[in-house]
C-alpha cells in the first residue's frame, strides 16, 4: 500500500535531518571501519542499537521510494516533477540511500542477525531500482538464499542468465511438493509465477519484446494481491521492489534506448544481443550514458562527451561508431587516442565487440611515420585507432584516409596546453576540425576532467550546447588521510561523519630476514604496509608523481607482504608471455619482474615499450594486488583500482594539477567491484611543521574538485606570450606582425626576441603550411587563416579585444612561410614529411644527399649483408641529424654509443643483452630509436615522388619502420605488428617460411593455425603462440547443428525455446503458456542443446528449424 505524498515529503525530510540523519552517518561511518577490519575496541561511541535503530530508517526510506515511484508512473530519464510533487532524480536518491543504509548496515558486519542476506536482498534490489546496477551487483555478491525466489532475483541482478534459467526451470517444470495449507500455496503461486516472469524477461534480452511487460504487469499486480491477502509480508516487498526493478529495467535497456536511435536495425540487434552474451552480461545503459548516447548519435557535428572517469564514455564511443558505420556503409571512423598504451587498449575493447558484427578494427603502432603496412590495415579496417601523431603522418603522405572519415573520435580531449606536444596536436586538430566542418565529418571529443566543456564543444561542434555531461559514476567516492607520525599509521576518513583507524598500520619488528630496523620506519614503507591492508578488500594502487622512486616502494610492499607470500595467480599464458618478454628487455632478477610474481605490478613511462605493453596487457586481464605507478597509468590505461594512495604528488619541485590528479584518483572504485573508491593522501606528520601544514592544504585543494583547472589552449598561451612580450620590450606590434610576415629580414627587432619566436612558431609552421594547401583560395591568397582560427579554442578563449591582434600574427607568419618556400612541389613534400619546418627545409636541401644514399642501399644490399647495410644508412643519417635536426632530437645521443646499440638493436638482439655493452641503451631505444629517429627517416622518405621514385619512398620508410621496432626485415616487422610483442620471438618467427610475404592480417590468421604449432620453436615463441591460439579459442564463435522437424499441431506458437529440468525436455512458448514435454532421441537429440541461453525453434510453412539470437553462435 502506497503512502500519501503529503506525507512521504514530511517524512522524507524528518529523515535527512537532525538526530536520525546523524544515525545514518553513524552506519556510513561504521561501515567503513568493518570494512577495513578495525578492531570494534578503536570504535568511536556509536549510538546504542545502531543497527536496530538504523534498520528502521532505511525501510521507512524504502516504503517512501516505492510509493513515489508506484505514483509516478514518470519517464525517470528527466528531472521534471512527476505527478507525486517529487523529480525522477529525488526519487532514485530516496531509494538509492535506503539501499545504501542497509547495506552499510550488513554488508561487513559480522555480527550474526536473522534475516542478513534477506536485508542484503533487499538493499540490492533498491539500488538496483535506484539505477546503481554496479553497487547493486557488489551487495549481492556472496549473499546465500534458502528460497529460490532471492536466487533467481540476486541472478537477474548479477546477470548470469544460465544459472537464472536453472533456477526457473526448477520452480516452473518441477510440481509442487504436499501444500499443507493455502498460505503454501500462495507461496508456490507466487514463486511460480516469479519464474514465469523471468521466462520472458529472458526472452526480452533475446528479442527487445515490450509487449513481455504487459504481460509482466498484470502478473505483478495479482501476485501483489496474493501477498496482500495471505500477509506474505516478505514476499510482498519482494514483488513490489521486482515491479519496480523491471521497469527500471526496461526504461534502461539498451532494447528501449538504442533502436529509436540507430538506423540499421539488424545491425542494432546484433549488437544488443551481443552485449547481452559478455560476462557479466550488459543489457542496460548507466545514466551517465542515457545521458549522453543522444548527443553521440544525433543529427548534429558532434559536441562533447564529459562523463566521469569510470563513467561509460568508451562504451557511447562504441555506440558513436556503429551509429556512423551504420549510416553510411563504407565510411570509416578515426579514434584519436593520445597514448600508445591507450590505443592499443581501445582497439582491444573495440574489436571484442566489433569483430562478432564483421567490423575490423586496426591499431595502427608506431609515432610519426607511416609505411605500406599501414596502408595495408586502413585499407582492410572500418575503424582506425591511432595517435595524434600516427594520424598525421598517415594523413600528410596521402594515405586518403581523411576522404573516408564520417566520425572522428578525440579521446582524453582535455590534454591541451603549454606543452610543445599538446600544442602540436592542437593546432593539428584545429586543421583536422576544420576539414571535418567542411566534409560533413562529425566531431567527439572525449574527457573525465572538463570544467570548461562548453568552450571544448564551441570548438569541435561550433555550438557551446553540444555538450553532455554526468556527474554519475558507478562506485561513490570516500577521501581521506594516512597520517605516519613515526610510530603507527592513522587513517581519518572524510565526509560528514569523521571516522579514523587510530592504529591501522604499528611499527613491529619485520619478522624475517636480517633487518634490525622495525617496520614500518618511515613514509614510504607506511604506505606500503597500509597498501598491503588495504588489497584485502581490493586492487590498491600507490601513486607517486616521481617515476624514480617506484622501485623502493615495490621493494617495501615485498618486504611489506612477508618472506612467505605465494605466487599471485595470473592468467597462464599472460603470465608467460610477460615474463619472456621482462627476461628479453629486463632480467630475470629485475624488481619489476619479481614483484609482478607477488601480485605487485610497477607502472611507469621509464619502462621498455614491450615490457609496458606486455603489463597492461596482464593488468587487463585481472586486477593485481598491488599497483605501484607515476602519471602514466592515469593516461587511459583502464584497470580496476579499489583504493589509491597518494604517495607524493610532486614530480619535481612542482606538483600536478587538481586536473591531472582527479583524472588519476578519479579511477578508485571499479565497476561491479567496489561499492566505494577510496583516496587516501599520505602525510609525514614527522616533518617539519611548515611541510606537514603545506601538504594539509595541498589534500584539502586537491579533495576540493570544483577547483578544477580549466583546459586552456596551448595555442593561445603561444600567441598572447608573442603579444605581451611586445608589449615588456616596447615593441611597436604593427612593427613585429610586418617583420614577422618579412621573415625578419631587415628587421631591427631583438634578436634573441626574434629566435624565441621562431621557436615557438616552429610548433605551427608544418600544418600552418598544410592548412593553407587546402584552405586557400589562390596561391598567394592567406584570407582562409581568419575564417579558420576564428573557430578555433584559442580564440574562442582569448580576449575580444585581442583577437584580431592574434589572428594578424598567424597570417604574417603563413605569409613569411609562402616566401620561405615559394615553391608548391616543395611545399607539399616539407607538409607530407611531418617535420617541423626548421629541419624540413634542411631535408630538402640534402635531399640529393638523401637520394644517393638510397641507391647504394639498394645497390649493395644482399641477404648477407642486409644489416650491415641498414647498419650504414642508419649511421649517415645519424650523423646528418646531430649537425641539422638538433632541436628535434633533443639531448642527443653520443655517437659513440649508438656506435654500440645500432647493429645489435636492428638485429634483434634482446634489450637485456645489449645493456651489457652500454648501460644507456635503454633510453636510446626508446626515445631515441622509438620515436625521433624514425620520424626523421619516415619525412625523408616523403621528400621523393611515390610513383617515380617509389624504391627510395619504400626504402626510407622500410628502415624508419625496422629503427623504430628494433628489427631488420619486413616480415619479422608484420608478425610483430600484428600482435607478437617480442622483438626476439617476431625474428624467430620470421624464419619461418609460412610467414614470407604475408600482410598483417594474414599473419594473425597463421598464428592461430595448428602449423605453426607444430614447427620446432624456441619457448620464447612458443609462449605467443599460446596466447593467440587461447585467444582465438575464446573469441572464436560455437557451432551448433540440428535437424530440421515438422509438428502436426495446430495450437502451436511461431516460436519456442527449449529448456530442461533433471533430464527431462520442454519446447515452451517466451511466456510459458505454451509447454511440452518431448524426448530426445538419436534423430532429434534435444538434450545436446537444452539451456543454451539465445537459442530457440521458429516455424516456417510447417518445418521448425533451430535458430541463434546469440552473434556468438552460429546455425549450420
Amino acid at each position: 500500500m502506497s503512502i500519501p505524498t503529503d506525507y512521504i515529503s514530511n517524512l522524507v525530510n524528518e529523515l535527512s535531518q537532525g538526530r536520525l540523519e546523524n544515525l545514518i552517518k553513524q552506519a556510513d561511518a561504521r561501515r567503513i571501519l568493518q570494512e577495513v577490519k578495525e578492531i570494534p575496541e578503536n570504535y568511536p561511541d556509536f549510538a546504542p542499537l545502531l543497527t536496530e535503530k538504523a534498520t528502521h530508517i532505511a525501510y521507512a526510506l524504502l516504503s517512501c521510494g516505492c510509493s513515489l515511484m508506484e505514483k509516478s508512473n514518470s519517464d525517470f530519464t528527466v528531472m521534471e516533477k512527476t505527478n507525486s510533487n517529487f523529480t525522477a532524480i529525488e526519487i532514485l536518491s530516496i531509494l538509492e540511500k535506503a539501499g545504501k543504509l542497509l547495506s552499510d548496515i550488513y554488508k561487513y558486519n559480522d555480527d550474526e542477525f536473522d534475516g542478513k542476506d534477506y536485508n542484503l536482498l533487499i538493499s540490492g534490489m533498491a539500488l538496483y531500482a535506484a539505477k546503481q546496477y554496479s553497487r547493486a551487483f557488489i551487495v549481492l555478491n556472496n549473499v546465500n538464499l534458502d528460497f529460490v525466489v532471492g536466487q533467481i532475483v540476486i541472478q537477474f541482478i548479477n546477470k548470469d542468465f544460465n544459472s537464472l534459467l536453472q533456477n526457473v526451470n526448477q520452480v516452473f517444470f518441477e510440481p509442487p511438493n504436499e501444500l499443507s495449507d493455502i498460505q503454501s500455496l500462495d507461496e508456490w503461486v507466487i514463486s511460480h509465477e516469479i519464474a514465469r516472469i523471468f521466462l520472458m524477461v529472458v526472452d526480452f534480452v533475446q528479442t527487445g519484446n515490450k509487449s513481455n511487460f504487459v504481460s509482466i504487469d498484470n502478473i505483478f499486480d495479482k501476485l501483489l494481491s496474493i501477498a496482500t491477502e495471505s500477509n506474505l509480508i516478505s514476499y510482498w516487498l519482494i514483488v513490489r521492489l521486482l515491479k519496480i526493478i523491471l521497469s527500471t529495467f526496461r526504461e534502461a535497456s539498451l532494447w528501449t534506448i538504442l533502436p529509436p536511435l540507430l538506423p540499421v536495425q539488424h545491425r542494432t540487434e546484433n549488437y544488443i544481443r551481443l552485449l547481452s552474451g559478455f560476462k557479466p552480461a550488459i543489457t542496460e545503459l548507466w545514466p551517465s550514458q542515457t545521458i549522453a548516447i543522444p548527443l553521440a548519435v544525433g543529427e548534429n557535428s558532434g559536441g562533447v562527451i564529459n562523463l566521469r572517469t569510470s563513467g561509460g564514455k568508451t562504451r557511447v564511443a562504441e555506440i558513436a561508431i556503429l551509429n556512423t558505420l551504420s549510416k553510411h556503409i563504407m565510411s570509416k571512423t578515426l579514434y584519436l587516442a593520445p597514448f600508445r598504451s591507450l590505443a592499443f587498449e581501445v582497439e582491444q575493447s573495440l574489436s571484442k565487440t566489433f569483430s562478432p558484427l564483421g567490423i575490423t578494427v586496426s591499431q595502427l603502432y608506431g609515432g610519426s611515420t607511416a609505411n605500406v603496412t599501414d596502408f595495408e590495415l586502413i585499407k582492410q579496417s572500418q575503424v582506425i585507432v591511432a595517435t595524434p601523431e600516427k594520424a598525421k603522418a598517415l594523413i600528410r603522405c596521402g594515405s586518403g584516409l581523411e576522404t573516408e572519415l564520417k566520425l572522428i573520435v578525440i579521446d582524453e580531449g582535455h590534454l591541451l596546453g603549454a606543452e610543445e606536444r599538446y600544442i602540436k596536436n592542437e593546432i593539428f586538430l584545429t586543421h583536422v576540425n576544420e576539414f571535418a566542418s567542411r566534409n560533413q565529418i562529425k566531431m567527439l571529443l572525449l574527457s573525465a576532467v572538463l570544467p570548461n566543456a562548453n568552450e571544448l564543444a564551441d570548438w569541435v561542434a561550433a555550438d557551446t550546447s553540444l555538450v553532455a555531461k554526468s556527474e554519475w559514476k558507478p562506485a561513490l567516492e570516500r577521501l581521506g588521510l594516512l597520517l605516519w607520525d613515526g610510530e603507527r599509521v592513522r587513517l581519518e576518513w572524510g565526509r560528514e561523519w569523521k571516522t579514523f583507524n587510530p592504529n591501522f598500520v604499528q611499527k613491529a619488528p619485520l619478522g624475517f630476514g636480517r633487518r634490525r630496523k622495525m617496520f614500518p620506519n618511515n613514509k614510504k614503507e607506511a604506505i606500503a604496509a597500509t597498501a598491503v591492508r588495504l588489497a584485502k578488500t581490493g586492487t590498491v594502487m600507490i601513486y607517486s608523481a616521481r617515476a624514480n622512486s617506484i622501485e623502493g616502494l615495490a621493494e617495501s610492499v615485498l618486504s611489506a607482504l612477508g618472506e612467505h607470500q605465494e605466487n599471485f595467480l595470473w592468467d597462464c599464458s599472460l603470465w608467460n608471455v610477460f615474463e619472456s618478454v621482462c627476461k628479453e628487455e629486463l632480467s630475470e632478477n629485475d624488481i619489476i619482474l619479481i614483484a609482478a610474481r607477488k601480485g605487485v605490478i610497477c607502472h611507469n613511462n621509464r619502462l621498455p615499450t614491450l615490457v609496458r605493453i606486455a603489463m597492461e596487457r596482464l593488468m587487463r586481464s585481472k586486477p593485481p594486488l598491488i599497483i605501484i605507478a607515476s602519471s602514466t597509468l592515469g593516461q587511459g590505461v583502464n584497470v580496476g583500482i579499489s583504493s589509491i594512495i597518494v604517495s607524493t604528488p610532486y614530480y619535481d619541485q612542482n606538483c600536478i594539477s587538481n586536473r591531472d590528479f582527479w583524472n588519476i584518483c578519479g579511477r578508485a572504485g571499479r565497476a561491479f567491484s567496489d561499492v566505494e573508491g577510496k583516496i587516501l593522501y599520505a602525510i609525514d606528520t614527522t616533518e617539519e611543521a611548515w611541510k606537514v601544514r603545506k601538504n594539509h592544504n595541498l589534500a584539502r585543494n586537491y579533495f576540493d574538485n570544483r577547483q578544477m583547472e580549466r583546459v586552456q589552449s596551448g595555442l593561445l598561451i603561444a600567441l598572447k606570450a608573442i603579444y605581451e612580450n611586445a608589449m615588456k620590450t616596447n615593441t611597436d606590434f604593427n612593427l613585429l606582425v610586418e617583420a614577422i610576415a618579412n621573415d625578419f629580414i631587415y628587421s631591427d627587432i631583438n634578436e634573441k626576441f626574434v629566435e624565441w619566436i621562431n621557436r615557438l612558431f616552429d610548433y605551427l609552421d608544418d600544418e600552418l603550411l598544410a592548412m593553407h594547401e587546402n584552405f586557400c583560395l589562390d596561391e598567394n591568397d592567406v584570407t582562409w587563416v581568419d575564417g579558420v582560427f576564428r573557430k578555433s579554442l584559442a580564440i574562442i578563449q582569448a580576449d575580444s579585444s585581442r583577437e584580431n591582434e592574434y589572428i594578424r600574427l598567424l597570417r604574417a607568419r603563413t605569409k613569411a612561410l609562402l616566401k620561405k618556400v615559394p615553391d608548391k612541389r616543395s611545399r607539399q613534400k616539407i607538409i607530407a614529411s611531418g617535420i617541423p619546418l626548421s629541419v624540413s627545409q634542411r631535408m630538402l636541401d640534402s635531399v640529393e644527399d638523401f637520394r644517393a644514399l638510397a641507391l647504394l642501399f639498394a645497390s649493395q644490399s644482399t641477404s648477407d649483408e642486409y644489416i650491415a647495410q641498414i647498419d650504414r644508412i642508419v649511421r649517415e643519417i645519424e650523423i646528418w641529424s646531430n649537425l641539422n635536426a638538433k632541436y628535434l632530437v633533443g639531448d642527443i645521443p653520443e655517437q659513440e654509443c649508438l656506435e654500440r646499440i645500432r647493429h645489435d638493436w636492428i638485429s634483434g638482439m634482446p634489450l637485456s643483452e645489449i645493456i651489457k655493452n652500454e648501460p644507456t641503451a635503454e633510453k636510446i631505444t626508446k626515445d631515441y630509436y622509438g620515436f625521433t629517429l624514425p620520424w626523421i627517416i619516415h619525412g625523408i622518405s616523403q621528400l621523393f615522388d611515390p610513383v617515380l621514385e617509389e624504391t627510395i619512398v619504400q626504402t626510407y620508410s622500410s628502415i624508419a619502420m625496422f629503427i623504430e621496432l628494433g628489427l631488420p626485415n619486413i616480415t619479422s616487422s608484420n608478425i610483430y605488428m600484428a600482435g607478437v610483442r617480442s622483438r626476439s620471438a617476431a625474428l624467430e618467427l620470421a624464419s619461418i617460411d609460412i610467414f614470407n610475404g604475408k600482410s598483417v592480417p594474414e599473419i594473425k590468421q597463421i598464428l592461430t593455425s595448428v602449423e605453426v604449432s607444430k614447427e620446432n620453436i624456441s619457448n620464447i615463441a612458443q609462449v605467443w603462440i599460446d596466447l593467440f591460439s587461447n585467444t582465438a579459442k575464446s573469441q572464436s564463435p560455437k557451432r551448433v547443428s540440428f535437424p530440421s522437424f515438422t509438428w502436426n499441431r495446430d495450437d502451436l506458437p511461431d516460436r519456442l525455446y527449449l529448456r530442461e529440468q533433471k533430464n527431462q525436455y520442454y519446447l515452451l512458448s517466451s511466456d510459458g503458456y505454451f509447454c511440452e514435454k518431448v524426448e530426445s532421441t538419436k534423430d532429434l537429440p534435444f538434450s545436446k542443446i537444452a539451456n543454451i541461453v539465445g537459442l530457440y525453434f521458429e516455424c516456417r510453412e510447417g518445418t521448425w528449424y533451430l535458430q541463434s539470437y546469440n552473434p556468438r553462435i552460429i546455425i549450420g
